[in-house]
């Protein structure tokens, strides 16, 4: 019983997304039916080794057992809707409530009851625990790609996906921008995509209201997978592009005089975020002052550096799940890069628990991208918007 109360609590344990029913019930059920299973696999070691104790200390446990959950059902409700409130969503209905009490009340009972069922579930918790923990952290397939113009917002100009070999593509890239008279443009920013090769269209249009029509947006795609997959496979891809970008940009841009030249500003949002502040130090390094500012938005946690030496802002929502997942969260809180400006709705937060809060925060993953802008990994216009001192600088 103890097992199974713990496991129960865990369960419902809050993230900082609302979640709906159906995730409520998988998640409640599956990880209480492992606590299940592993109670009774305790129980029956216990058992040969002390006895089996007597009733009524069992019924004594099993009435504070109850008790317990049943409290941790409500206190779950509770803050379910406080997070609901928070984002402007409807509280939590009957459905959410059967999902959280009584489908895994039941599927715990079939355990004890039938034991026979008891390998099933037992597969199908650790089948579930172990989807919970994909790393998703870099994103998802945010949408389809930009085309390769977008007139009433400026010029964006495409590359062709080039991986693995980057610097051709690059270099293609630099001429057809040098061709569309990039040079006289006030601004050029280097957009590094997410592993769709997706760029935000709302960034897009939040540059083009800070520097005006007159800004040149490069983005040289690297793969054309979600970015969680990118992440997995290849996540080296997204920073080694970048940096081929930013070289040949770099090439020209050095070579004229500093009045004389439109601003150079890296972005980058999620995975593309990573390979921004790579190309972020790389210019660091090889042509300081060159760079005139870095804007990354809801990069994975702990996949930039927590400084930088030229102006960066970071700019997250603080219900992304996205920049509190890491690895690394399983033992210690996920750490936030100098620079970063929270927005977005505030909610509750519970205090940061070991294993607990890494489930919690993987399963928030689930819906990072079902709310509205400003919610979870949804971003506006205003994540172009940069460093206020950087804003008066660049005008």
């Amino acid at each position: 019983m103890i097992s199974v109360v713990v496991a129960y609590l865990v369960a419902l344990h809050p993230g900082t997304l609302p979640r709906d029913a159906m995730t409520t019930t998988v998640v409640t059920t599956g990880v209480t039916a492992l606590g299940a299973v592993i109670g009774m696999l305790l129980a029956r070691w216990v058992s040969r080794r002390h006895g089996q104790p007597d009733g009524q200390t069992r019924r004594d446990v099993l009435g504070v057992g109850v008790l317990v959950a049943a409290g941790g059902a409500g206190l779950a409700v509770w803050w379910q809707n406080l997070i609901r409130a928070a984002v402007g969503a409807l509280p939590v209905g009957p459905d959410w409530w059967a999902g959280a009490t009584l489908a895994p009340v039941a599927v715990v009972a079939a355990t004890v009851v039938v034991p026979r069922v008891t390998a099933v579930i037992a597969a199908a918790a650790v089948a579930l625990t172990a989807g919970l923990l994909t790393p998703a952290s870099a994103g998802a397939d945010e949408g389809q790609p930009l085309p390769r113009t977008v007139s009433e917002s400026g010029t964006l100009l495409r590359g062709e996906l080039s991986a693995p070999e980057f610097e051709r593509p690059a270099t293609r890239l630099v001429k057809t921008w040098l061709g569309a008279d990039g040079l006289s443009a006030r601004a050029v920013i280097v957009a590094v995509p997410t592993g769709s090769g997706w760029v935000d269209p709302a960034a897009v249009t939040g540059f083009v209201d800070r520097f005006g029509a007159d800004v040149r947006i490069l983005v040289l795609p690297y793969a054309d997978v979600p970015s969680w997959q990118a992440f997995i496979s290849d996540d080296a891809a997204a920073t080694e592009s970048s940096i081929a970008l930013v070289r040949e940009v770099a090439e020209v841009l050095q070579g004229r005089p500093a009045g004389d030249r439109p601003l150079l500003v890296l972005y980058g949002q999620s995975l593309g975020a990573v390979g921004a502040d790579a190309a972020r130090t790389w210019l660091e390094d090889r042509h300081p002052g060159l760079l005139a500012e870095t804007v990354l938005t809801a990069p994975p946690a702990e996949t930039v550096a927590a400084e930088s030496d030229s102006p960066r802002v970071v700019v997250a929502n603080r219900t992304d799940p996205v920049i509190r997942w890491s690895l690394s969260s399983l033992w210690r809180p996920a750490t936030t890069p100098d620079g970063t400006v929270l927005g977005g709705p505030r909610v509750p937060q519970v205090p940061w628990l070991p294993v607990i809060s890494f489930l919690q925060t993987s399963v928030d993953l689930l819906s990072a991208l079902d709310g509205p802008t400003g919610v979870g990994h949804r971003y506006g216009a205003e994540q172009a918007r940069g460093l206020p001192a950087c804003r008066d600088d660049l005008r």
